[in-house]
């Protein structure tokens, strides 16, 4: 994630977050969030299978260092569980992930960039959290060291409850909220201030008169 945030690369996770708060803000249209999400959504599986595909096919890393059956036991705990246990963890993770990102956002060194993300993603990998995008990674790989898990069950039972929950997460508990604070807010306290404007003017009797 340190990664992506200083190089601003695309993750979908932390696209949940920019992309609600632009829509619910009337920068952005519904059509380019289903776009943004779906691609991103898409191409991070691209790559985590393809650095999955690395590390199990060109590379002995995992067997020399002992850790072939770990990649087993990681990728058929992260897949078996219950549905609706990967959902809540994954509003759990995302939430943290995005509220390390928007705090990366307010720091302008990249020390103080890398400290704001480091506590939040820490804790949520601590927690056993499921972010979508590291299951991504995890599961497939322990497939290509021989975890008994069909694609299917891949798709529809462990990578799809985590996405739903990161969206929810990172999109309405971090995206929607922030939105609400500072841009809805924002204009409610305008509109209510030129009520107000208004309603002294009228007792001044200012209000200007029809000619």
């Amino acid at each position: 994630l340190i990664a992506v945030v200083l190089t601003s690369a695309e993750l979908f996770t932390g696209d949940a977050l920019v992309f609600v708060a632009s829509v619910l803000g009337g920068k952005v249209s519904f059509g380019k969030l289903l776009r943004n999400w779906s691609v991103s959504w898409i191409m991070n599986f691209a790559g985590c299978l393809l650095w999955a595909a690395l590390l199990a096919y060109a590379s002995n890393s995992l067997e020399d260092l002992g850790k072939a059956d770990l990649a087993v036991k990681i990728a058929l705990k992260k897949a078996y569980q219950p549905w609706g246990h990967i959902f809540i963890k994954g509003i759990g993770a995302n939430f943290m992930v995005c509220v390390g990102v928007w705090q990366a956002t307010c720091a302008e060194e990249v020390a103080g960039k890398i400290l704001a993300l480091w506590f939040p993603i820490s804790a949520f990998v601590m927690m056993g959290f499921d972010h979508v995008v590291a299951n991504q990674f995890l599961i497939p790989v322990g497939m290509m060291y021989g975890a008994d898990i069909s694609i299917s069950h891949l798709l529809f039972r462990a990578l799809l409850p985590a996405s739903l929950g990161n969206l929810v997460g990172g999109g309405l508990f971090v995206g929607a909220v922030y939105w609400y604070v500072y841009d809805s807010m924002t204009g409610d306290k305008k509109f209510l201030a030129r009520i107000k404007d208004g309603w002294s003017n009228a007792r001044r009797g200012n209000v200007p008169k029809d000619e």
